[in-house]
């Protein structure tokens, strides 16, 4: 189960995976009406695949969650596809990115040797770590410093979770050898893409609310307001 004791240890959360490999290696969980629709809209066969990611660009941006915080208290995220052909085209590209970052299909853009900086080469196991303008020490004996970390690289945080933190925190008793420090430098320059992807998907976002396609013409159907709950 995602989440499970990674924030509150009580629940697990949700998963809704693309694919649904007991109806064969190619289906999807995207509905067919909902592709059929895109592809009218945007003139051009459209693939569950660049749905997922126009979706992931979307939802990444951080303007979604400041901008609609109270209805996400009570439901799921509703999704605005963008009209405009080619806004859709930049979501797919920014969505691309950041699945490939987060699920470490490739190597991070940023460049950790700009940052990152080993001053002084760990010797021993990973301690407690506190960060301090910019720099941290990974042991105890005071070896292990490494300096120029961005303060947004160390606070970045995903629904309160701060990664980079966290992610040390957990190694703690490890040893602190030359891999961790390149494993440590990976996780900060993924970091640091997902800050600017965020921050592009903010882009995407805008002109998508600016300019959206309408429901009707992507063949979903909103629910019979009229119609009583079931337990009326």
């Amino acid at each position: 189960m995602p989440d499970r004791h990674a924030f509150r240890g009580s629940y697990g959360g949700y998963a809704f995976p693309l694919y649904d490999r007991r109806q064969g290696p190619d289906a999807t969980n995207v509905a067919p009406a909902l592709i059929e629709g895109m592809s009218l809209a945007y003139g051009r066969a459209v693939s569950a695949a660049e749905v997922f990611d126009c979706i992931l660009c979307l939802l990444s941006a951080t303007s979604y969650t400041r901008r609609f915080a109270e209805d996400l208290e009570d439901t799921f995220p509703h999704v605005v596809f963008p009209a405009d052909r080619e806004v859709f085209a930049q979501a797919v590209e920014v969505g691309t990115a950041i699945r490939e970052v987060q699920s470490f299909a490739r190597v991070p853009n940023a460049q950790p040797g700009e940052f990152f900086r080993l001053a002084s080469e760990p010797i021993g196991p990973v301690a407690r770590v506190d960060y301090d303008a910019g720099a941290i020490t990974l042991c105890a004996d005071g070896s292990g410093e490494i300096t120029g970390i961005p303060e947004a690289v160390w606070r970045f945080a995903v629904s309160g979770y701060r990664v980079l933190p966290r992610w040390i925190e957990g190694r703690e008793g490890v040893n602190a050898d030359l891999a961790f420090v390149r494993e440590l430098r990976d996780v900060g320059a993924r970091i640091a893409e997902l800050i600017h992807r965020f921050e592009q998907a903010d882009l995407v976002l805008a002109d998508a609310l600016a300019d959206s396609v309408a429901r009707e013409a992507l063949g979903i159907e909103l629910p019979d307001t009229d119609e009583p709950d079931a337990d009326e």
